[in-house]
């Protein structure tokens, strides 16, 4: 799930970046690419040792406090305008807080090939909001890319091959859990002009944090702490930092030299080397229904990005 500037040469003029900077910026969003897509298994195999409720709010605040502690090492300061108030609060209820809340209990239910190539749907549930807070106009092309991309989702929703672990009730969360993401986009924009993307999240994820807390006390009832195993805290630990901080970090990093048109191409990549990782360390399977479901999103995504 990702949300810029192009360069072009002619002739001996010298490129800019230099290689140095680009290789070290394909590494960067390489990375992101590979912490995002990874921890969509790592979440699975928190879910093995944690309820999904709790292990969504332990989630939330590990990460938040992730990104407090960086940015207290940057030694910023967390300074808030009084008239943002309401809409971070909305950020971080609605677009951090639920998201979390329903994408994490969805893997409880379904699969991570089902649960990946759902959420490859953001940008176009994003152009949709855009376009009814007047960011956006919808084009004959994006039109085409949407109605594309949602019947590719109607064929994930009727893939249920024996032995998946998919199920409508995950896929259904999931999709909700797409929205709130979009959401979160959408309206953080309202801010854009005053916050950068890294403040911005910070504040977002420490008001969810705030928010759950005490839910997080409450649930803490509920975790059979003595039977989680050593893979279950490494996955929990690996997800808030590697899997939401991390790939954060060396995301926006990477858009610091490279274009959108450069980083465009790893938003392909994301959900089906998630469905490999799932493949590989948690033996999923799935059948005819899914592959031609998930071929639809990638080209219902491609067709709604062009002009």
């Amino acid at each position: 799930m990702s949300e810029a500037a192009e360069t072009s040469g002619t002739g001996a003029a010298a490129p800019s970046p230099g290689r140095p900077s680009l290789l070290r910026a394909y590494g960067s969003v390489g990375a992101a690419t590979l912490f995002w897509s990874s921890n969509v298994v790592a979440v699975k195999y928190i879910l093995e040792d944690f309820p999904a409720f709790p292990a969504a709010l332990i989630r939330i605040t590990l990460a938040a406090v992730t990104l407090a502690a960086i940015r207290l090492a940057q030694r910023k300061p967390f300074s808030v305008r009084t008239k943002d108030r309401g809409v971070l609060l909305q950020l971080g209820v609605a677009g951090i807080a639920w998201s979390f809340l329903l994408f994490t209990t969805a893997l409880a239910y379904t699969s991570v090939a089902h649960a990946v190539f759902l959420g490859a749907v953001t940008p176009l549930a994003v152009l949709l909001l855009a376009r009814l807070e007047g960011q956006e106009r919808i084009t004959l092309m994006k039109l085409a890319g949407l109605l594309v991309c949602l019947l590719g989702v109607v064929f994930l929703a009727l893939d249920k091959t024996k032995g998946t672990a998919s199920h409508w009730t995950g896929d259904l969360l999931a999709f909700a859990g797409m929205w709130c993401f979009a959401f979160f986009t959408v309206r953080s924009k309202r801010l854009a002009e005053h916050y950068d993307s890294f403040s911005l999240n910070t504040y977002a994820f420490l008001i969810a944090a705030f928010f759950c807390l005490p839910f997080l006390f409450w649930s803490f009832s509920t975790v059979p702490w003595a039977q989680v195993s050593w893979v279950g805290w490494a996955a929990l630990l690996y997800s808030a930092t590697f899997g939401s901080a991390g790939a954060y970090l060396t995301y926006y990093h990477s858009l610091r030299t490279l274009t959108a048109s450069q980083v465009a191409a790893f938003q392909y990549v994301q959900p089906i080397l998630s469905t490999g990782f799932g493949v590989a360390f948690l033996a999923e399977t799935w059948g005819v229904g899914f592959e031609a479901g998930a071929a639809l999103i990638l080209v219902g995504m491609f067709l709604a990005e062009r002009r």
